[in-house]
């Protein structure tokens, strides 16, 4: 199992441990095991994503949640506001387990990129819906489990609306100079889009409408972005 050296662990363990996850985020912990990390959402009450947490499960009523350096604090304090109502403790180790790796955070980065995977940063905190990163086609939430908070916009999205969003990853060199989170626009300096996730040389972006004119796609200094391909 890998991470990138810039997470964060959180140890959540206790006899609710699991009931208290499973209201919270997007995936089934019931499915969560030790040899493999499971991609979870944390939402807030409208849907959006807070982070993008691993989470490794080496005893039954023990969890390890790896969430990006930046979002560390934020993370906690939206679980810490429902941690009151369960029996479980919430502890942050300095060591992980000898069966993970951790991999530089400009590898990782590029990994994740590559296969179209949004990691979440204090950039895009609170910014992209679940389905506006693809996350229904990366095993980031499972539609069979009971609630969790976020879970009915997200739902509704997923059964009733026609996505017309989509992820494209591009190589566009005119990206270096905005940050994740910055609007992209239309010739005419409407919102079309904004950059989700960035390493030096690729990234991945976010459109409203995956059926725009894709030769026409610019940043707020009027640079063109060309897409290498869509998620």
């Amino acid at each position: 199992m890998e991470i990138s050296s810039s997470h964060k662990l959180i140890r959540i363990q206790g006899n609710d441990a699991l009931t208290f996850l499973q209201g919270q985020l997007s995936n089934d912990l019931e499915l969560s095991n030790d040899s493999t990390f499971q991609k979870n959402a944390l939402c807030n009450v409208k849907g959006r994503v807070i982070s993008l947490i691993w989470i490794r499960r080496p005893e039954d009523s023990c969890f390890e949640l790896y969430v990006d350096e930046s979002l560390l604090k934020k993370t906690l304090k939206t679980l810490e506001k429902f941690k009151v109502f369960y029996k479980s403790k919430m502890s942050l180790p300095e060591e992980v387990s000898e069966k993970i790796n951790l991999v530089e955070l400009g590898v990782w980065r590029k990994n994740c990129i590559l296969s179209g995977l949004c990691e979440i940063t204090n950039y895009t905190s609170e910014t992209f819906t679940p389905h506006d990163l693809n996350y229904q086609n990366q095993d980031v939430i499972n539609f069979d489990k009971g609630c969790y908070t976020g879970q009915e916009v997200v739902a509704r999205m997923h059964y009733r609306a026609k996505l017309k969003s989509a992820m494209f990853l591009t190589e566009s060199i005119a990206l270096k100079n905005i940050e994740e989170g910055d609007n992209l626009y239309d010739l005419e300096k409407n919102i079309i889009g904004k950059l989700a996730s960035r390493t030096d040389n690729e990234s991945l972006i976010f459109l409203k409408n995956k059926n725009l004119f894709l030769d026409q796609i610019y940043s707020k200094k009027g640079e063109a972005i060309s897409i290498s391909r869509q998620f």
